[in-house]
């Protein structure tokens, strides 16, 4: 793994933990408390070929992870609620 994507992957680990805390101390509902930010496996894999393509539609994340239409959205999604994936299309 790039250590550029390594570092990004720390940075977000970072903020997941900051916002658990923000989370804990603010919210009624023990299940604010809880909530993780899930990342799928192949997280690090799409942040590798975000660094490669300017735009990236599911179809090419499909096509080089070797997975389902479906996990392609799903990590896309997360990579934009990350704050690192505006670019891309999901194929409809």
């Amino acid at each position: 793994m790039d250590d550029s994507v390594k570092v990004i992957l720390k940075k977000l680990d970072d903020i997941d933990s900051r916002l658990k805390s923000i989370e804990g101390g603010k919210g009624p509902s023990s299940e604010a408390k809880e909530a993780k930010i899930e990342r799928d496996s192949l997280f690090g894999k799409a942040l590798e070929m975000m660094d490669k393509f300017d735009e990236m539609s599911s179809r090419q994340l499909q096509e080089v992870l070797k997975i389902d239409t479906k996990r392609a959205d799903s990590i896309l999604d997360q990579l934009e609620t990350a704050g690192l994936g505006t670019c891309y299309m999901k194929e409809v």
